[in-house]
């Protein structure tokens, strides 16, 4: 069996079916590293449960959720997709669509006709890329702000930790002293 890894606490809490079970326990008796790895967790599982529960102190500022905006409700890529299309349709009814000609005199009936004249081209190249390049700008916009929302987050575990560390070692530190106390009170 491979290193359990991410069936630790599975395999802690009995939630892993019973032949996996078996197989693991076999591993963690051969298996050094993974013994290591539970009782680590074991260790942590016991401090956790004994430390008091604790409101975060009241000081912390947090930054403000961000609002939405009024035009929430706009989303602007279907309308910029839509308005592609519209003017793909208006240039190609514009190619289409025959040009009137006015009512000639009777002599000009017989004079060489002129040419009709052509509707501009339109640049479905240049609608793409913009289309396409209004969608880098706002991919690019919402990358930045999961970004600052990432930071933020990682700065709150980071306080989290910390004072999980910190209530850890205080802790530790009055398990120890209370040790200390019991051994004194019965040396008396």
């Amino acid at each position: 069996m491979a290193h359990l890894k991410d069936k630790l606490a599975e395999f802690f809490y009995n939630e892993l079916p019973a032949a996996e079970i078996t197989e693991a326990r076999r591993h963690i008796e051969e298996c050094a590293e993974c013994r290591l790895q539970l009782q680590e967790f074991e260790r942590i599982h016991t401090v956790l449960r004994s430390a008091p529960e604790l409101d975060p102190p009241r000081n912390i500022i947090f930054s403000e959720p961000q609002r939405k905006s009024w035009f929430g409700w706009l989303d602007w890529r279907p309308l910029a997709a839509s308005t592609a299309a519209a003017a793909i349709v208006a240039g190609i009814v514009v190619r289409l669509s025959p040009v009137p000609v006015p009512p000639a005199p009777v002599a000009a009936m017989f004079s060489v006709p002129t040419p009709i004249a052509q509707a501009e081209k339109v640049d479905y190249d240049r609608i793409i890329n913009n289309v396409r390049q209004s969608e880098r700008e706002w991919l690019a916009a919402e990358l930045q702000s999961r970004d600052r929302e990432i930071q933020r987050l990682q700065a709150e575990v980071a306080y989290y930790d910390s004072f999980q560390r910190a209530v850890m070692k205080e802790t530790l530190e009055n398990g120890s002293a209370i040790q200390l106390l019991a051994q004194r009170t019965e040396q008396r």
